[in-house]
């Protein structure tokens, strides 16, 4: 049998061992592994002498400096050293930047707190080398944004090399090291547009760390406590940004809450000081009225809440989706959409239930978690809140509205509401929910810890919307006109920065040209809407006026149903040719009828003299934000798929 001579770092890895027949192999020397021993695997293991150990070291560090270093002349050795930093650029960090690295990711990004800061600190200041330079490589390719006081290279560069260090290293065995730069650099692909690519890392990450909790659990005694709970806490961060990659995306998320067999991450505090938890939550713990939580969770479970927070969301938006789609095609099942309203409303209600009234805002202000460090988690968690409840009401108030031919002839749903005071508390909570997500991060930023992530950024292009409905609609909006056009205006400055931030903010700001088309479209949008609510079967004339944003089909496709002869043969949007290409875009020729609707247009039933309410027109214009094929393009597709 042919046996080859090999090191043990290669025999250990299950990788070919590449050398010249002495020591250092390529792979030790790529790695900078000192303790390179060529041995025959037949032969018993044995520590390898000081003095072959020595000249393995030596071997190394005249490899090293042979290629950083050919020249003693000082201009070679800077020419030599910029070669170096272009292809490895975290070599020449110092440790104190790439502790101050970690503590930006620590608080920037909340929801992936899987790493145990006292003992990578504890490394990085010892021996920085002992860290893999991909992992770094991949915090710096989110940090680098955030310290612009360190001097660092543009975060593309780390991303690059964090990137072909991953395709080098795609067939070792797994490590956690690897795992967690993949996820990291998943939410970078992510904030720069690339879902795609975003969601590949994310799947690596997931699969590999489910072959090292295997591994683990297989062998739980000897695994220390510390690297257990940071598998744990890994895993649980896939799964929230799988929901996070979903959450603006038409894709189906990869993992189911009630079916993961993994424990829940401890509390921060017996993870961070290695104490051991009295309890280990289960995910089955955490819904279906579960009696095995003795006490709300606080902040120490933060990661916990996130993670089932972002559970209920997920399945929230693609609810909201859903019905929009059924409501659109009429063909939805009435009969299934309360009951799947209310299981999901009751789901919200109980993870809610389940926090400590200091972590529910307003009650408990921003500065109080800013002061304790916390206040990056303590945002994450409303945000999720909100924007549940937010597109829950949404659906809610959209459901209760009905275009004219329904008017006259419709059965009410079972648990549509009947009173009209229901409404205005929909409608009230709807606003307050967009006030709420724009209020808490308008107070980290007025305590110098601003949260801008690309989820953050999707929070807030969402409530906007529904600022901008409010200045139409002020009578209903808490705190009336001012506030409205305030808060409106203060939200789109905060997309501003979060696209010379993060790239993908380019497809809330700017989807198809280099201005503010989006925001400008819906500020026309509702400009008009509001020029126009006196005018009898206005609803007919924004049915038009919204398909050249490419918007609101449901409502056309509803007008244009063989069950409403006359409104198909007669509304203006049967009237006018319209090619599309993408939404929101293609060449378009309207007629002078699209701008004229007269009560004409409606069926005799509906004349003039029936009391609308405005209540068609207000259900455009809830939908606005939600439907657009468009506001989702750079979270499905990214850039990839912009033929702009």
């Amino acid at each position: 049998m042919r046996v080859s001579i090999s090191c043990a770092a290669c025999r250990q890895a299950k990788v070919k061992c590449h050398h010249d027949g002495s020591p250092p192999c390529r792979r030790c020397l790529r790695l900078r592994t000192p303790d390179c021993v060529l041995s025959d695997p037949r032969a018993a293991p044995r520590t390898p002498p000081r003095r072959a150990k020595r000249r393995a070291i030596q071997a190394v560090s005249m490899s090293l400096e042979s290629r950083e270093i050919p020249s003693r002349s000082p201009s070679s050795r800077a020419v030599s050293q910029v070669s170096v930093s272009q292809s490895d650029p975290v070599a020449c960090l110092s440790p104190s930047t790439i502790i101050s690295a970690c503590e930006t990711y620590r608080k920037k990004f909340p929801t992936t707190n899987f790493l145990h800061y006292p003992s990578l600190i504890a490394d990085i200041s010892a021996c920085p080398s002992t860290v893999d330079p991909v992992f770094v490589a991949a915090v710096l390719a989110l940090c680098a944004r955030f310290m612009p006081s360190h001097g660092l290279q543009p975060e593309d560069v780390y991303a690059d090399y964090a990137r072909s260090q991953l395709a080098l290293r795609a067939f070792e065995s797994p490590s956690l090291a690897l795992a967690q730069s993949l996820v990291m650099v998943s939410f970078y692909e992510w904030g720069s547009g690339h879902a795609y690519k975003a969601w590949m890392y994310s799947g690596m990450a997931t699969y590999m760390i489910q072959s090292l909790l295997k591994t683990a659990d297989d062998n739980h005694e000897a695994t220390a406590q510390t690297q257990y709970e940071q598998l744990v806490r890994t895993y649980w961060c896939c799964f929230a940004q799988d929901c996070e990659l979903s959450s603006g995306a038409r894709q189906h998320f990869a993992l189911s809450f009630q079916q993961i067999s993994v424990p829940l991450p401890i509390a921060d505090h017996d993870f961070i000081f290695v104490r051991p938890a009295p309890q280990r939550l289960m995910p089955a713990d955490m819904c279906g009225g579960s009696r095995s939580l003795p006490r709300t969770l606080t902040i120490d479970h933060g990661l916990t809440l996130v993670t089932r927070g972002f559970d209920i969301f997920v399945r929230i938006l693609r609810f909201a989706n859903e019905s929009r789609r059924a409501r659109a095609s009429s063909a939805a099942p009435a009969a299934l959409q309360p009951s799947s309203w209310q299981t999901l409303k009751e789901e919200l209600d109980e993870w809610r239930a389940l926090q400590d009234v200091t972590l529910r805002y307003p009650t408990t202000n921003v500065q109080a978690h800013v002061a304790l460090g916390s206040g990056e988690l303590f945002a994450y968690i409303n945000l999720i809140h909100f924007m549940s409840v937010l597109f829950l009401d949404r659906d809610r108030v959209l459901a209760s509205y009905h275009p004219l031919s329904d008017l006259v002839h419709r059965v009410p749903a079972v648990d549509e509401p009947s009173d009209a005071t229901d409404d205005q508390s929909t409608i009230h909570q709807l606003f307050t929910a967009a006030q709420n997500i724009g209020g808490i991060l308008s107070a980290l930023e007025a305590a110098e810890t601003p949260v801008i992530t690309p989820y953050s950024g999707f929070s807030v292009f969402v409530a906007a919307h529904i600022n901008m409905y409010g200045t139409v609609s002020p009578q209903r909006y808490p705190g009336g006109l001012h506030r409205a056009e305030e808060e409106t205006q203060r939200n789109f400055l905060y997309l501003d920065r979060v696209r010379q931030l993060w790239p993908v903010g380019h497809s809330w700001v700017f989807p198809f040209l280099c201005d503010w088309r989006t925001v400008q479209e819906a500020k026309d949008f509702y400009r008009m809407a509001k020029s126009t609510q006196t005018q009898n079967a206005s609803h007919l004339t924004l049915a038009g006026r919204l398909d050249e944003y490419g918007d609101i089909r449901c409502l056309r496709l509803r007008l244009d149903s063989p069950r409403n002869p006359s409104v198909r043969r007669h509304s203006p949007v049967r009237q006018r040719s319209l090619v599309v290409g993408d939404a929101g875009r293609g060449d378009r020729t309207r007629h002078p009828s699209d701008r004229e609707a007269s009560t004409d247009h409606l069926p005799a039933n509906n004349a003039p003299d029936t009391p609308l309410d405005l209540q068609d027109l207000e259900a455009d214009m809830l939908q606005w934000p939600f439907i657009d094929g468009s506001w989702s393009l750079g979270m499905s597709t990214g850039w990839d798929g912009w033929n702009g």
